[in-house]
């Protein structure tokens, strides 16, 4: 009865905090404010950008200078969806759908998790609930609206059938053919919604390795991988934005190592507060290494301390974030399931442990949610109201090879609703992270500055500097105030 009583106890500790997490989320998702995590208003950017015509790719050198970081598969999903859904026009309501989306994958990836749980590794139902749940909170505000949790569902859908293989000896050549299949069409999935997708791969290959058939496992794996990746690749990439595709997907993500971000962001906050967390997942690992006459411990242990590494070396990259260890929890939760399957070990033990750290546990993961933008909802919604008006009043006084420079750094959706007529739509990426690497250099904003091809700049009002980009801004003056932004205009015009 002990045992029950403290399995339900952890249950509800950790469903509430999920609760309360996906109430936020809908909160959050319906609201006008332009950024939910890292960056999303560039994707954001991304998708109003394909929805209106325009590649998802082009040039980052040439106007209007946008970085778009991601792999396509998010967008073009988020942009079926608002065309299915006749709402290709409303920002807001693509903000929602974009949002939505993240928080509906999130609970699909939640639901495989708790099931195969149950129905391959034999755990109860109610720890196999709490820890599908403990993935569920421990995803970062950073991606609430990003392609990282497309991407993650997609892995998920990968390592299941990769697993089933081990645990179930009894599958046939015929069923073991379709797992590999199954997992080769995932994996180019994953890849396809984010770049780091490639270390999926090269663990599907770790695994064909050890079985017996590996030319026979490598041709059904690289049939579902290729025709996979080669019909996402048609559907979304124009030959003539191919070269577009490595500029962004690859050169963008150039945002060189800095120890100070590693110091700030995850030793101070991330390892400290998630340190159990973390250390557990390491003992799962050599735990289940220790047992190597059996494959799938080994294959689930080196995986787990595969991905830990991955993430850990990642973690020394600037504007990197905790959303790099997920796979690695994802992982530690199998092995976890896996050595309680395996019986060698009784978590009914470590249940009051569990309970103990429960309330650290919930105040971490608690902590980076983004529970303070409930009070900046109100004035997003008026600022949004803003932008919009600010947009209908100046996108028709603008040419075709004309642009406007919106000089903030305070996120807003201006961009979202000037579309590509807005310069450094992707502002943080190009102006704190590829320009002064060297990755970009815009030499060509030089050469438009204080020319017709960009006739109006838009500020917050009275914030308007002398220089952006070490160009003197001194052509223009103040034209028109609308709610907080303020229009300056070429003088020569």
């Amino acid at each position: 009865m002990v045992k029950l009583n403290n399995e339900k106890l952890l249950f509800s500790a950790i469903f509430l905090l999920a609760l309360a997490i996906f109430i936020l989320r809908l909160l959050l998702a319906t609201s006008y404010l332009p950024e939910t995590g890292g960056v999303s208003i560039n994707v954001l950017y991304g998708i109003i950008r394909i929805i209106h015509g325009s590649y998802l790719y082009s040039d980052p050198e040439l106007p209007p200078y946008p970085i778009i970081q991601y792999m396509p598969l998010h967008f073009y999903g988020i942009k079926l969806i608002t065309g299915i859904l006749g709402i290709q026009d409303n920002v807001h309501a693509i903000m929602v759908t974009n949002r939505i989306f993240c928080l509906l994958i999130d609970s699909v990836s939640v639901i495989l998790i708790a099931r195969s749980l149950i129905k391959y590794f034999h755990i109860s139902t109610l720890f196999a609930w709490t820890l599908a749940m403990i993935y569920f909170v421990c995803i970062p505000g950073i991606i609430f609206g990003r392609g990282d949790n497309l991407y993650l569902l997609f892995f998920i859908l990968t390592i299941i059938p990769l697993l089933v293989h081990f645990l179930h000896h009894e599958i046939t050549p015929d069923s073991s053919s379709k797992l590999l299949l199954i997992a080769g069409i995932t994996s180019a999935l994953a890849v396809q919604a984010k770049q780091t997708g490639i270390f999926l791969v090269v663990l599907c290959f770790l695994f064909i390795l050890l079985r017996k058939n590996i030319w026979h496992d490598v041709f059904n794996y690289a049939i579902g991988f290729s025709s996979c990746s080669l019909l996402v690749f048609l559907l979304t990439h124009p030959a003539s934005s191919v070269l577009a595709l490595k500029l962004n997907v690859i050169d963008g993500v150039k945002n060189g190592l800095n120890i100070n971000w590693f110091m700030e962001v995850f030793l101070k906050n991330y390892f400290l507060k998630f340190s159990y967390l973390l250390t557990g997942g390491i003992v799962v690992a050599l735990l289940l290494l220790k047992s190597p006459r059996e494959k799938v411990n080994r294959f689930t242990g080196f995986a787990i301390i595969w991905y830990f590494t991955a993430a850990l070396l990642s973690s020394f990259k600037a504007g990197s974030g905790p959303n790099y260890y997920l796979e690695f929890i994802i992982l530690s939760i199998f092995g976890l399931a896996l050595l309680i399957h395996n019986k060698q070990i009784k978590y009914e033990k470590n249940l009051l442990f569990a309970l103990v750290i429960s309330p650290f546990f919930i105040v971490a993961s608690a902590n980076d949610k983004g529970w303070g933008d409930i009070k900046l909802m109100k004035s997003a919604k008026s600022d949004y109201h803003n932008s919009e008006e600010l947009a209908a009043y100046l996108l028709p006084l603008l040419k075709e090879d004309q642009w406007i420079l919106t000089d903030f750094h305070k996120e807003s959706t201006l961009n979202l609703h000037l579309s590509d007529k807005a310069l450094f739509p992707c502002r943080e990426v190009a102006l704190y992270f590829t320009k002064p690497l060297g990755v970009f250099h815009f030499k060509d904003f030089s050469t438009r500055i204080n020319t017709a091809s960009i006739p109006y700049i838009v500020d917050y009002a009275g914030e308007f500097p002398d220089v952006f980009m070490d160009d003197s801004l001194t052509k223009y003056s103040a034209d028109t105030t609308i709610g907080n932004y303020t229009v300056y205009k070429l003088i020569a015009l």
